[in-house]
């Protein structure tokens, strides 16, 4: 694969896919990770490198449910990455990450400025703090097709595991300390320069952001946020796409600005309020994945059911990774639409999304790496495909829709019902759902 074609990967499949980008189909667990996948076949497969400039992927890819599980090494630690969208999205991260360090703010003042505003500080508390998630939660609620019904990537059940670690919480003090300094502010348009989600809870990223915000937010110079520059310039995986959309605004404007705009694009698609109080209150996704989200809906036009979507993302106990598996479904979907043909409707069958076309046409989408590959799946997936025949009123094929790869065997029997495969299915891009558009 060429430069430029990672690149646009990245860009598509990252935050947005961001948000970015990306992520639908979900409930309980029971089963294990298999781990009888050639580990440099499938680094091939999804286009993916085995190491950057501060990044291994370390073998073996496991295989929970419909997703691919990666062991990523950064900086002396290892993180369990589930799905191949939220492990371009963390590559992304990383890159963006070198740029970051770069930055002449930080070298200028680094953890010594961090410091010095700290002292005389000290009457707030522990002013200078690293709140942050752990990769390793449980992705509960994110798989799909085992023993008859939806279930997990992960065999794990229940609501989401705590963080292992003892990670802080950022308290009401500290939350004050930093708005006083401008922090918040400056993190938000830092990452937006850097196009990442300014909400990320990766730890390598969001502590080099929280960094190099303390040290623009100390120096005389928030009011120049505007000319933030990160290293690497227009065009490369660290900046570009989020800067020539209407996301950066979306991005850099406060939480209270960002959650009432999501709250008013809801209201006006008929959302229900208890459905869109649920959503911005869910811990499934980031701040900057759910606008991403909503613009996704609103790109939906005329479609019908897209509230089931919503809830489905909403529920409790649903880990991040949950969150932006949903997100990517959701762009697969807006992708479809406007793109190949207009949805009339969409519908969950055992959870997973199945739209309809004007014309009666059926299409499921399924943000999963990998479907077929353990008979519960495949028999699940061909009860689906049939029950969705059954309610069919179009004439044609109907199409299964896979972000990632469907095994032979289950692509015959599939054909045998009248399907089309249509495997590494593209997502919407910013600019197709851009808020304002």
């Amino acid at each position: 694969m060429s430069t430029a074609q990672t690149v646009r990967v990245l860009l598509r499949c990252s935050l947005l896919l961001a948000i970015f980008i990306v992520v639908a189909i979900a409930s309980s667990p029971s089963h294990s990770a298999s781990s009888d996948l050639g580990f440099s076949q499938i680094l091939k497969e999804e286009g993916v490198a085995v190491r950057g400039s501060n990044y291994e992927i370390l073998p073996p890819v496991l295989r929970n449910g419909t997703l691919l599980q990666y062991s990523l090494r950064v900086q002396g630690k290892t993180y369990k990455v589930r799905g191949t969208a939220t492990l371009k999205k963390r590559i992304n991260e990383l890159q963006a990450l070198r740029g970051i360090e770069q930055m002449d703010t930080v070298s200028q003042a680094g953890e010594g400025v961090v410091s010095a505003v700290a002292k005389p500080l000290t009457f707030l508390g522990s002013l200078v703090t690293d709140p942050k998630e752990t990769l390793s939660s449980t992705a509960d609620g994110v798989g799909l097709l085992l023993n008859g019904t939806v279930n997990t990537i992960t065999g794990n059940s229940g609501a989401t595991a705590p963080s292992k670690g003892g990670a802080k919480k950022t308290s009401a003090v500290e939350s004050v300390a930093a708005a006083v300094v401008g922090r918040d502010k400056a993190r938000r348009y830092i990452a937006v320069a850097a196009n990442v989600d300014p909400y990320t809870t990766f730890p390598p990223l969001s502590d080099e952001l929280d960094k190099a915000a303390w040290a623009y937010a100390t120096s005389n110079r928030l009011t120049n946020l505007a000319t933030v520059f990160i290293p690497g310039g227009a065009g490369t995986a660290v900046s570009g796409v989020l800067a020539t959309t209407n996301f950066s605004e979306a991005l850099k404007a406060s939480p209270t600005v960002a959650d009432e705009k999501m709250r008013e694009m809801l209201g006006e698609m008929a959302v229900p309020q208890r459905t869109t109080q649920s959503f911005l209150s869910a811990t499934s996704m980031t701040r900057g994945e759910k606008i991403v989200f909503v613009a996704s809906l609103n790109a939906l036009k005329g479609v019908r059911g897209k509230a089931a979507l919503i809830d489905q993302a909403s529920r409790r106990g649903l880990s991040q990774e949950a969150g932006y598996y949903y997100l990517i479904g959701l762009m697969m979907i807006a992708d479809y639409h406007i793109d190949t043909e207009r949805l009339a409707s969409v519908e969950l069958v055992e959870g997973v999304a199945i739209g309809t076309t004007r014309t009666g046409r059926k299409v499921a989408f399924v943000a999963g790496d990998r479907i077929g590959w353990s008979v519960d799946q495949s028999t699940t997936t061909l009860n689906i495909a049939s029950r969705v025949n059954q309610s069919s009123s179009g004439t044609g094929a109907s199409e299964l829709r896979m972000f990632g790869l469907v095994h032979p065997t289950l692509k015959t029997e599939l054909g045998a019902l009248n399907w089309v495969i249509r495997e590494k299915a593209p997502v919407a891009t910013f600019k197709e759902i851009d808020v304002t558009s």
